[in-house]
């Protein structure tokens, strides 16, 4: 009879800690009433509960504690995720506000080029010839390449040869690139 006893007693335990762990019964107030219950004849297996109980107790209050634990730090992660996409938006409007800055300043420097082809072709050959090997080759080049074939080659024809010949080449390789 005593073996049924102790595992209807098992039982019974068991379904405290399920009911406890589900939220139907408050631990410490359990805990509270079995400590004011009188321990002088306590059966060791009330004792073996009531540590369990208090085991229980304290891993739902670790529980307890971990979760808020997480969701502060849950809530720290969306705060910089806010603040990472704030910046990432910010940065995406800047490199608009550089891509139209470089295209515009490739529209006037394409203007500024075909301005200086047009006075350069309006020279005598001779002038824009010693001007322009006066300069730096990219610039001359792309002034050459803005201008007609007809102005273009009569300058070039009044450069000297080595001159004439290198620049021929990088306008052969830059049409060749376009």
């Amino acid at each position: 009879m005593s073996r049924n006893i102790a595992l209807f007693m098992g039982l019974l335990l068991a379904a405290a800690l399920v009911a406890a762990g589900s939220g139907v019964i408050n631990i410490p107030q359990a805990l509270a009433q079995n400590e004011e219950a009188p321990k002088a004849g306590a059966d060791p297996q009330d004792q073996i509960r009531m540590e369990m109980a208090k085991d229980l107790q304290k891993k739902q209050e670790d529980l307890r504690r971990r979760e808020e634990e997480l969701n502060a730090r849950e809530g720290e992660l969306r705060t910089l995720e806010a603040s990472i996409q704030k910046k990432i938006d910010e940065l995406k409007i800047v490199q608009l506000k550089l891509e139209e800055l470089v295209k515009l300043r490739d529209d006037l420097e394409a203007k500024n080029v075909v301005t200086l082809a047009k006075a350069y072709a309006a020279m005598p050959a001779a002038d824009a010839a010693t001007r322009l090997k006066a300069m730096d080759r990219p610039t001359a080049l792309r002034i050459l390449m803005a201008m007609k074939a007809q102005s273009s080659s009569k300058i070039l024809s009044s450069l000297d040869t080595a001159t004439a010949a290198q620049i021929s080449e990088q306008l052969a390789k830059r049409q060749m690139e376009q």
